[in-house]
């Protein structure tokens, strides 16, 4: 049975590609001035806490040692950035930047990147946003087929740790059982 269950648990994930969890991305829009050229990429939809990943691809036309990333939105969205506020950027590099976004409520909404270069005599800005409406159950609409994959694979992730879970302590209580009897028997 544990090698039925060890088994069962290796082609299940070899054979699920990780874009059912986290799918690619699925939309870009870009921005270019003389100091940033931006873009920002919506990932697809996590089945896992309902949370969109946006990708924020920077690559700055001058040296700023000091380059605030700012990202913005309505009070109905929680941003979550998952980098620092301040980064210093080089000339000619490319730079990615992440941040997670949860809806609280349904509707459409602004989510917008905002990068400003501190210099000593003057300020230079960029900023890039995307649109992306929510339903009432807090699904980005339209949805992509890729979603219902990843509740499926879930949801059988969920089943078999619950059943691996079942035959450990099924396992695990009968051996106990055996000590508990030993231990109680009186000796001779």
């Amino acid at each position: 049975m544990k090698k039925l269950l060890l088994l069962l648990q290796i082609i299940l994930l070899t054979s699920l590609p990780i874009s059912t969890i986290y799918a690619e991305e699925e939309t870009t829009r870009e921005v270019t001035t003389q100091y940033f050229n931006l873009s920002i990429s919506k990932g697809l939809q996590s089945a896992w806490d309902k949370s969109i990943t946006y990708t924020v691809t920077i690559t700055p036309q001058i040296d700023s040692e000091e380059t605030q990333i700012l990202w913005d939105a309505p009070t109905a969205i929680d941003i979550t950035p998952r980098h620092s506020e301040f980064v210093d950027l080089t000339r000619g590099e490319t730079y990615t930047f992440n941040a997670k976004v949860r809806p609280e409520r349904s509707g459409s909404y602004e989510i917008s990147v905002n990068v400003i270069s501190w210099q000593h005599d003057t300020n230079y800005t960029n900023s890039v946003s995307d649109i992306i409406t929510f339903d009432s159950n807090l699904l980005v609409s339209p949805q992509d087929p890729n979603y219902i994959y990843a509740i499926l694979v879930k949801y059988l992730i969920i089943f078999v740790f619950v059943g691996l879970l079942t035959w450990g302590v099924i396992f695990f209580s009968k051996k106990g059982l055996k000590s508990l009897k030993k231990w109680l028997t009186p000796p001779k």
